[in-house]
């Protein structure tokens, strides 16, 4: 019988320090920033491509420092010999990161739920064409963003991706953009409240804009 006990007691003790304890960290390595801000990274299950997430598997999302200021999510990352290629921003990646000011997300193909929800003090995010996805409240209550040109190739838009945004003075996407869009996605946001601030340009984009800013 205390064979058995001891027996189970190294199975326990041999399953907590192997590498699938490993695996199941939120991140697989961190990598600064251009700025030298921490990034996290998970590798995605193709082998080839990465995610940047956060650091804690459970709120709250960062326990220690939080990026701050300006960050650039790098197009390719290297890490133990291999090119990764960074085609995410995964859920809550800067959830409550609440002194970010501007994001360049590279060429990342989607941005995941409540990505930046909470981010008070973010003013610029630049969507490149690259992105096709932004999920549910990925940019919710970001009260400080001021105008979003949301790429042409965007095939989902997740439920109030961007409720609460009430700083927003121009939104511009084409039509086939809004029509991804819901009564959710800009709730809470003035801007979008009234219809005579919508407008289309000679190249058929739609443009919502205040008009005490229209040229």
């Amino acid at each position: 019988m205390h064979g058995m006990k001891r027996s189970v007691l190294i199975i326990c003790l041999l399953a907590a320090f192997s590498p699938l304890s490993v695996l199941r960290a939120q991140y697989d390595f961190s990598y600064r920033s251009p700025e030298g801000q921490t990034l996290y990274y998970q590798v995605l299950p193709d082998g080839k491509s990465l995610r940047v997430t956060h650091p804690e598997r459970e709120w709250p999302y960062y326990a220690g420092s939080k990026p701050v200021g300006k960050v650039t999510v790098p197009g390719v990352v290297q890490w133990n010999g291999a090119v990764y290629e960074v085609v995410e921003i995964g859920e809550y990646a800067f959830y409550g990161c609440d002194s970010l000011t501007a994001v360049y997300p590279g060429f990342v193909r989607s941005i995941g739920t409540q990505a930046f929800c909470g981010c008070k003090r973010l003013e610029t995010i630049e969507l490149n064409a690259s992105v096709h996805a932004i999920g549910e409240g990925a940019f919710a209550y970001c009260k400080s963003l001021e105008t979003m040109l949301l790429p042409d190739e965007v095939e989902h838009i997740g439920i109030s991706a961007f409720s609460m945004c009430t700083g927003l003075r121009e939104v511009v996407m084409i039509q086939h953009v809004e029509d991804v869009c819901d009564l959710t996605t800009f709730y809470g946001c003035p801007l979008m409240k009234d219809p005579k601030n919508r407008k289309k340009d000679d190249a058929e984009r739609i443009i919502w804009r205040f008009p005490e800013v229209v040229e």
